[in-house]
């Protein structure tokens, strides 16, 4: 099987622990009517993910971008 490496720096990304995996979540803010001992004073509205991200650990760069589909 090849390697699959890394643009940025080369490293070898089919080893464990060598790429990070981030799913990015987009929303909106709404102000709350709390206490202090409450919460923070906002509500946050979470909207469905739409990408993933692979981001190599070695050099802790973007090596990818991947769309989420149904």
């Amino acid at each position: 099987m090849a390697e699959i490496k890394c643009t940025n720096c080369g490293a070898d990304l089919s080893a464990p622990g060598s790429v990070r995996i981030a799913e990015y979540h987009f929303g909106r803010l709404e102000v709350a009517q709390q206490e202090i001992v409450e919460g923070p004073g906002y509500i946050y509205h979470r909207e469905k993910p739409d990408v993933y991200t692979i981001i190599c650990n070695g050099c802790k760069r973007l090596v990818r971008t991947l769309p989420l589909h149904k």
